[in-house]
């Protein structure tokens, strides 16, 4: 069972550290898209300008998997232009066609199941993982002196061929069954659905495992144009927490804790770092917690109700929350505010309730 915990925690790490570099630029486009977006509906922009912005908006998106392969190939210590040509591959407009087409495709008679290759990040990760034992088994079967002819030609046609009939088709699989599954039970159960994701946000976030939903909407939205509520379970999840602070700020007699809680309440509703909130404060106090996964479950109950969509990958905050807005769906964005409230204020009132200052204040 240890070794099962072990094993799971390194994927998680692994994604993680794969994923941070990449975050800025993935939230540089979200950003920009919401600018697009707010200016396009104060008839700013439009036309050809629009279209172009629209474009550079879109590109750190479709060419994620790129930025992934770089990523992940300077995580795990292998070949960064191996890496990504094997990559590009998947990415070339004649190969997506093809995978488009319709036809029965085939690869010296295996056949090549159809997969969106634009947007991914964990089959990407997982390719660079293998590519990267595939180098060292490569330079241990090839001389030296011949190395820089066939080493790189090899780890290219092994490791591309490898992401197009095994890796991706598999793990896009299994991603979709997700996003099905969560589609489904938005459909049927939305109010226990996003009651019990929401309520586990703060355990996701804490041990990394929200990397796998995060990428998931990521993909979704990319493909899709919308995520079903991933999204915004995690702005329940950074509310909930805003609150929590607020309520052992107003309860707690320490000067030192007050700073913190001030701290952690703005850190997380403006830039959505839930960190300090979760570490220093949840973590740490311990009630709060009792008051987080409440208050989120509460407010998850809501979304269920209510039905929200996300329709721009960014951090969950205050300033980002234009991510809910959409021309075709106006009345979402405040779906999502009166929901946030509602997070932020159970969880507010059941940590004032529970929460009790046991130090000495100074």
């Amino acid at each position: 069972m240890l070794k099962v915990k072990k094993g799971f925690s390194a994927v998680f790490d692994h994604i993680s550290e794969c994923m941070a570099p990449i975050i800025p630029i993935v939230l540089a486009g979200g950003i920009l898209k919401m600018v697009v977006l707010l200016f396009t509906t104060l008839h700013v922009l439009s036309g050809s300008t629009e279209l172009i912005l629209s474009a550079i908006a879109t590109t750190p998106f479709y060419f994620l998997p790129v930025m992934v392969a770089y990523s992940a190939a300077k995580h795990f210590d292998t070949d960064p232009l191996i890496s990504i040509i094997s990559v590009c591959v998947m990415l070339l407009p004649e190969f997506a066609e093809l995978m488009e087409s319709g036809e029965r495709v085939t690869f010296a008679g295996i056949p090549v199941i159809a997969a969106t290759y634009a947007y991914s990040v964990i089959p990407i990760i997982l390719l660079i993982y293998c590519t990267s034992h595939i180098v060292r088994v490569l330079k241990r079967w090839i001389k030296e002196s011949l190395q820089p002819y066939f080493l790189a030609v090899c780890a290219i046609v092994v490791t591309a061929l490898l992401g197009i009939l095994v890796i991706e088709p598999i793990v896009s699989l299994i991603s979709g069954m997700l996003a099905d599954g969560l589609e489904i039970m938005q459909r049927n159960v939305p109010v226990v659905a996003w009651g019990i994701f929401a309520g586990l946000t703060l355990l996701l976030v804490s041990t990394g495992m929200h990397w796998i939903f995060l990428t998931l909407a990521i993909t979704q939205i990319g493909l899709t144009g919308v995520d079903y509520g991933i999204m915004m379970a995690f702005f329940i999840a950074n509310t909930s927490l805003a609150g929590c602070d607020l309520a052992v700020f107003v309860k707690t007699k320490r000067t030192e804790m007050k700073a913190m809680t001030i701290s952690a309440m703005m850190t997380v509703l403006i830039p959505g770092i839930s960190e300090p909130s979760i570490f220093g404060v949840c973590f740490k106090e311990k009630t709060p917690m009792i008051g987080n996964i409440l208050g989120c479950v509460i407010a998850g109950i809501v979304q269920g109700i209510l039905t929200i969509h996300c329709y721009i990958f960014t951090f969950p905050s205050i300033p980002s929350v234009l991510m809910f807005y959409s021309t075709d769906e106006p009345s979402n964005l405040l779906k999502a505010v009166v929901v946030a409230v509602v997070s932020f204020a159970a969880s507010f009132l059941i940590t004032v309730l529970i929460y009790r200052d046991t130090q000495t204040a100074e």
